[in-house]
């Protein structure tokens, strides 16, 4: 596995494992592990304990297009699974919409080591587009046709 994998992976696994060992919902910094890095625990303090079943899921689905990404491995189409990532949990709901907030931050807050690029912006609109529930085919793989960004996605992996 690619370094970059197993960090991904590691990030998910431990927002899951303290959202999911949260016991007092009231006093988010209880919440707070030591020896983890401090945006995992600023995303672990954004959802509320009470969402930790539905983080679970919404992380789940999140990955899941995160892995696509990465197998699909296709040019310009990353925009695409950043927006389908987060469409999928924010169809859970509050806590789905919250979990997938959290995660895509801390994601984009991490790979650009705090600062806001211009790829970086991009991905937020393109999560921000996922999780009001837009349409990620229309507007990042057919609305790119003909384009220089063009994302030309076999109809197979969407």
């Amino acid at each position: 596995m690619k370094k970059t994998t197993v960090f991904v992976f590691g990030i998910f696994l431990a927002v899951l494992f303290h959202l999911s060992t949260a016991v007092d919902s009231d006093v988010a910094a209880s919440r707070v592990k030591r020896g983890l890095p401090r945006w995992i625990n600023r995303a672990i303090q954004a959802v509320p304990a009470y969402c930790a079943a539905t983080a679970g899921a919404a992380a789940g689905r999140m990955r899941r297009a995160y892995y696509d990404m990465r197998r699909a491995n296709w040019q310009n189409c990353d925009k695409y699974f950043h927006c389908r990532g987060n469409y999928e949990a924010g169809r859970l709901g509050y806590c789905g919409k919250l979990t997938a907030k959290a995660i895509s931050e801390a994601r984009e807050w991490a790979q650009s080591g705090g600062s806001h690029g211009s790829d970086s912006a991009e991905d937020r609109v393109a999560n921000d587009y996922g999780r009001a529930g837009g349409n990620c085919v229309q507007r990042y793989i057919l609305g790119t046709r003909n384009t220089r960004q063009e994302c030309s996605l076999p109809r197979r992996l969407w």
